[in-house]
């Protein structure tokens, strides 16, 4: 899967809070590129708002999912991103907690259930979208293994108390399978929509939804879904293909059926 060129300008503007006490070389680590076949470990033990142990599957529970990581004490970018993410997903017309999750994953281990609740209260306003979040916060060997085994990857500026990271989300399928990498800063209602309804894998979203798919194809440089022209030349042309067979057949039947009326 190829890291969007949006996804690593991203990574830059993320890495604002930190930058000043970190050197180019370690910038130059920021990326979020999944490997072949990456799932999320369902596995690992986090802790939700009320510090309860929570694994990602439970929290997932079979459900499509967008996943974004971030810092919960960010003054810069991360608290944005969550409130792009929570106004396109109110926007996308899909059904909070019945069609999809929103999962937001601390990277701070620092961070606990108190961080984790005021970021919720003050990014999530959509009462619905609200009660389908789950915000999560876990220790430094979880938050790393759970980072490792999507490809992201970040830098902590120890001398400001800082992390640098890449600004995207992740859109996962019911059993963690990592389905497509989209920009933090650039999502939209329809991009998440026809995102998530692929990760649905049919079981979300209308039948518009799945034609649209048919006609749209995620640009991985961009990090967005575009009109794939080739796909709609293609149907176009099947259309005309079997509106001419059905012509041609309809012709062929009005002699015969012209003989059997004068007989």
């Amino acid at each position: 899967m190829i890291v969007p060129a949006l996804l690593v300008a991203g990574a830059l503007l993320g890495s604002t809070c930190a930058q000043a006490g970190l050197a180019a070389s370690a910038l130059e680590e920021l990326s979020l590129q999944p490997p072949a076949g990456a799932r999320l470990p369902l596995q690992e033990q986090w802790r939700d708002e009320d510090g309860a142990a929570l694994t990602l599957g439970a929290a997932i529970d079979h459900h499509a999912a967008l996943v974004v990581f971030a810092d919960f004490t960010c003054s810069t970018l991360c608290g944005p991103v969550v409130t792009f993410a929570a106004d396109a997903l109110v926007r996308s017309g899909l059904r909070p907690g019945a069609d999809f999750k929103l999962i937001v994953l601390g990277i701070d281990p620092k961070d606990g259930p108190v961080e984790a609740t005021r970021m919720k209260q003050v990014r999530i306003v959509d009462p619905q979208l609200r009660a389908a979040s789950i915000f999560l916060t876990g220790d430094n060997a979880v938050i790393r293994r759970t980072a490792e085994a999507v490809g992201y990857r970040f830098v902590y500026d120890s001398e400001h108390d800082a992390f640098a990271h890449p600004a995207a989300a992740l859109v996962a399928s019911g059993d963690g399978r990592i389905a497509r990498v989209l920009s933090g800063l650039g999502l939209t209602p329809d991009d998440l929509r026809l995102a998530l309804v692929e990760a649905g894998q049919g079981r979300l979203g209308s039948l518009g939804d799945r034609l649209r798919l048919l006609c749209y194809g995620f640009d991985p440089t961009s990090g967005v879904y575009t009109l794939a022209v080739h796909r709609v030349v293609a149907i176009a042309s099947g259309c005309v293909t079997l509106a001419l067979v059905a012509m041609i057949a309809w012709l062929s039947l009005i002699p015969r059926m012209s003989s059997r009326s004068r007989l």
